[in-house]
């Protein structure tokens, strides 16, 4: 089963925006989810966020990752943990999926995210999101846009909120 280490979302300056961090762990791997508002007052870069999604971005729009909690720390993002570091247990990204499905649900009721954006940097982590794509979430209630991007590894996932 998932810990979360927080209840709520720790915020944080970035940009001319809050984004917002949550940490949980599964046995012994500590991990942290982030939450960065889409900039949309840059015009270019919202033109070319919009080009790269297919649709306009209103507000209220979120960039979503995760990593373990050492990678973030070290600068090393997405590095994958040494042999022999990481959990062997048969289930464990069974519950990394539950716990991330959890995070974002408990960002979306938080926050009324109108949709989340996510770039799976390896084809490892695009399998998985693959795989957590496939549980129909009915709590946010989305539309799943996949092959976004360089490379087709981006994912849009338009909420209930979206035409709020």
């Amino acid at each position: 089963m998932p810990h979360y280490l927080t209840k709520e979302f720790q915020e944080f300056p970035h940009g001319g925006y809050l984004a917002h961090r949550f940490d949980f762990f599964i046995d012994s791997d500590s991990f942290l989810a982030i939450f960065s508002e889409v900039d949309i007052a840059a015009p270019e870069y919202h033109m070319f966020r919009n080009e790269e999604v297919g649709f306009i971005i209103p507000s209220c729009c979120y960039d979503v990752k995760f990593d373990r909690l050492e990678n973030f720390e070290q600068g090393n993002f997405y590095a994958l943990p040494t042999r022999g570091q990481s959990s062997k247990s048969f289930n464990f990204s069974t519950r990394l999926a539950q716990a991330l499905i959890t995070i974002i649900t408990l960002h979306y009721k938080t926050y009324r995210a109108k949709a989340y954006f996510a770039v799976a940097e390896t084809h490892k982590l695009k399998r998985f999101y693959d795989r957590v794509l496939q549980q129909p979430q009915h709590d946010i209630g989305y539309e799943i846009i996949t092959g976004l991007g360089d490379g087709g590894m981006g994912y849009a996932l338009k909420t209930k909120y979206f035409h709020d």
